[in-house]
């Protein structure tokens, strides 16, 4: 995997996602949609994945962090990318020599009132092996990684080739 960082760190139109996704598939910046940037984000990660022969199967949700936040509906959410599938290593595909895009609380911009999310990379055992963020670099704990667990991972994109 090749280490692209973020060229925009900003509280609602950071590139995280662009820059975590460069880096999973070895691609350059330049060669990834800026999702951000886009309402139709999620065709155009479709669209770049089906590029390099993948899919985005479905989402792997961390329950604890689901149950923090809707602690009335206890993670019965259904959308595009959280299927009601648990954060656990045997509900992982093979990802992408073995790596998944992931999202964890963003370390700079947390706050009760704005769960902001942030994209990083993650092996099978939930150790984050690439955070796109220069800033992050040598961080001890992600944003309420002691309570939710999996290292502050809070949910999975299970891609896998088509």
């Amino acid at each position: 995997m090749k280490s692209i960082y973020q060229r925009v760190i900003d509280h609602r139109k950071g590139d995280c996602m662009q820059a975590a996704i460069a880096s999973l598939f070895d691609d350059e910046y330049e060669n990834v949609p800026a999702f951000i940037e886009n309402d139709n984000m999620g065709e155009l990660f479709d669209k770049y994945l089906e590029s390099k022969g993948y899919v985005c199967e479905n989402g792997l949700y961390n329950k604890t962090w689901g149950i923090l936040l809707h602690p009335t509906e206890e993670c019965k959410r259904k959308t595009r990318f959280y299927e009601p599938q648990v954060l656990k290593p045997e509900n992982m595909g093979e990802g992408v020599n073995g790596l998944f895009y992931c999202s964890v609380l963003s370390p700079k911009y947390f706050s009760w009132n704005d769960m902001n999310m942030h994209a990083v990379i993650c092996d099978k055992n939930f150790n984050i092996v690439h955070d796109p963020n220069l800033e992050y670099r040598g961080i001890r704990s992600y944003p309420l990684a002691s309570v939710i667990g999996f290292n502050g991972i809070t949910g999975v994109y299970n891609i896998v080739k088509k």
